[in-house]
């Protein structure tokens, strides 16, 4: 678990996506960003889209976890490297998209045999992850976690990584 913090990577999405306010405050600190890739709209609508792509998202998550072969999850994720279309690989890191139409939300996992380990997500408005400091922290944490998964293999305890 997150040290101080009895909720996983997931539910802590889950709570930041439907707080209108915390997504205000990421909204308006990035007013910029969003305008540029999506152009003018008011806070308040980016806010309500927000949280309905984050419940459709949630539910279909949970929907395609139901799944013990990982298939359908399979489908949901897509390699975080675009070059890396078309091949699936043990520890690749993935990315999930919001459900609506050209959605900035995005959850970010590890492969990890027919498993997925979230490791967080973000609300996305730049075209690289290195372009803001949220999305450089999720890089951060998926390359983390792949790595221990990679050094640990077999033999890895699922803890849940103050990251």
């Amino acid at each position: 678990m997150y040290e101080d913090n009895d909720f996983d990577a997931l539910e802590i999405l889950q709570e930041q996506w439907s707080d209108p306010e915390e997504l205000r405050k990421i909204f308006n600190q990035f007013k910029k960003d969003y305008e540029a890739f999506y152009g003018r709209a008011k806070i308040s609508l980016i806010v309500e889209k927000a949280i309905k792509d984050a419940d459709l998202l949630f539910e279909k998550l949970f929907e395609l976890s139901g799944d013990e072969s990982g298939k359908n999850l399979s489908e949901f994720f897509k390699p975080l490297y675009n070059k890396e279309a078309g091949n699936l690989f043990d520890l690749q890191q993935l990315k999930g998209y919001g459900m609506l139409w050209n959605s900035f939300l995005r959850i970010y996992a590890i492969r990890y045999g027919k498993s997925y380990v979230i490791t967080g997500g973000a609300i996305k408005l730049t075209e690289k992850m290195n372009d803001r400091s949220h999305t450089k922290t999720e890089l951060y944490k998926l390359n983390l976690v792949r790595d221990y998964l990679k050094e640990f293999g077999k033999e890895a305890e699922f803890v849940f990584l103050d990251i």
